[in-house]
């Protein structure tokens, strides 16, 4: 407000000033071109100051709002452990993820060992095995826990199925004894496994399937009523996917 005080002032000198010089010659003169160049410059020099300082208050507002650089910034390293598999039941490990691969080993109950891939699909682990002939094989997890960062390994796909051979007919043992008070006799059976890639086993009796048991199954023992005289056949099979082994025929009879 001051300013525009001391603008008016001015002009009003130099209006002043040339209206008296028109008023000693009678004629109306435009005003010299010395006085034009004065009230310009007087009208500068008014104005400066205060348009430099509104240019430095707007400066010093940029530079209170200004985004600082250079701030500092931290880095999240996330924990790595590593995968690991312990099993909870003695589990086969095989060449794939599924039945339809051979078993390379069984580990038993209790069993560690690191996972360095996942099949999602049927729940299998590749596991580093120091028991298997390729260094790794292929556990089920339905009897498992995992352990670590299990997250962060990779999916594998699988390896071809191969044509599954079937499996070998195991070597039999037997005894047996007779209970005439009871009428029942008892059988106990055991056996050699010949294969490494069976399903299970089935005690037939009669030729009818009387158990199914799991591989690497290697005894059983039958209790039933017998008819003196009449024989009782037995035999040991052992199936996978493609077919099934029997062993030899076992007559008793009491």
């Amino acid at each position: 407000m001051k300013n525009l005080k001391n603008i008016f002032f001015a002009l009003t000198v130099l209006l002043a000033s040339s209206l008296a010089c028109n008023l000693q010659t009678g004629t109306p003169q435009p005003a010299a071109p010395e006085i034009q160049t004065a009230a310009a410059l007087t009208v500068r020099a008014i104005l400066t100051p205060s348009i430099t300082a509104t240019v430095q208050q707007q400066a010093i507002v940029a530079n209170n709002t200004a985004t600082p650089t250079g701030a500092p910034t931290g880095t999240i390293t996330p924990t790595y452990s590593v995968p690991m598999l312990t099993l909870r039941e003695q589990t086969n490990c095989r060449e794939g993820p599924g039945q339809s691969y051979e078993v390379l080993f069984t580990y038993l109950k209790g069993a560690q060992l690191e996972i360095v891939g996942h099949y999602p699909q049927e729940n299998y682990w590749l596991v580093k095995s120091n028991d298997s002939p390729t260094g790794t094989c292929w556990l089920w997890g339905e009897y498992a826990d995992v352990t670590g960062s299990y997250w962060v390994v990779s999916s594998v796909t699988p390896p071809p199925t191969a044509t599954l051979q079937p499996p070998t007919a195991p070597a039999v043992k037997w005894e047996f004894s007779c209970d005439y008070a009871a009428g029942q006799m008892q059988v106990a059976f055991t056996w050699t496994d010949n294969a490494s890639n069976e399903t299970g086993f089935r005690v037939i009796r009669n030729d009818q399937a009387i158990v199914e048991l799991p591989s690497d199954t290697t005894a059983y023992n039958d209790i039933f009523a017998f008819v003196t005289g009449k024989k009782v056949l037995y035999q040991i099979e052992v199936y996978n996917s493609t077919g099934s082994m029997r062993s030899n025929v076992i007559s008793v009879s009491c």
